[in-house]
């Protein structure tokens, strides 16, 4: 399972929310906690790990997947242009990308969905999902 979460801020401290979400499972990361490039939580044999990615310079890997993100949505003839809108200035917005991989054979859909929304709930991010939306989390209650 794969997923890619889009955000407008850059809040590597926000991973620690995603602990409410995985309790008893372990996080571990490399680099810093204020700067990460890569977080994983392990439980067992499960495995959820987020890699970070920003911009470094021009046509860089980020550049190259919102440049690809802009065009895909703007090419969505099948929504109304005030949603194609909405998201596109959602899209130029993005300032942090996190991936987020689990491993498929034993982490289920669910789990993986609630752990990359709760990033996305505290990031005020979408997770674009299966290459097709950008969803948007629901407030917690």
């Amino acid at each position: 399972m794969r997923c890619t979460i889009y955000s407008p801020v850059i809040e590597h401290q926000a991973i620690g929310s995603v602990r409410d979400v995985l309790p008893g499972w372990l996080l571990h990361w490399e680099g810093e906690l204020e700067r990460w490039s890569s977080a994983s939580f392990k439980s067992a044999q499960r495995t959820l790990t987020f890699n970070s990615l920003v911009f470094t310079e021009p046509m860089d890997q980020f550049g190259k997947i919102i440049l690809g993100s802009y065009s895909y949505f703007r090419r969505r003839h099948d929504l109304s242009e005030s949603v194609r809108k909405e998201l596109l200035d959602f899209v130029a917005q993005t300032k942090w990308l996190v991936g987020v991989v689990g491993t498929s054979e034993v982490l289920s859909e669910d789990v993986f969905l609630k752990a990359a929304l709760e990033l996305a709930r505290c990031l005020n991010g979408r997770v674009f999902v299966n290459g097709t939306d950008l969803i948007s989390p629901e407030p917690r209650d």
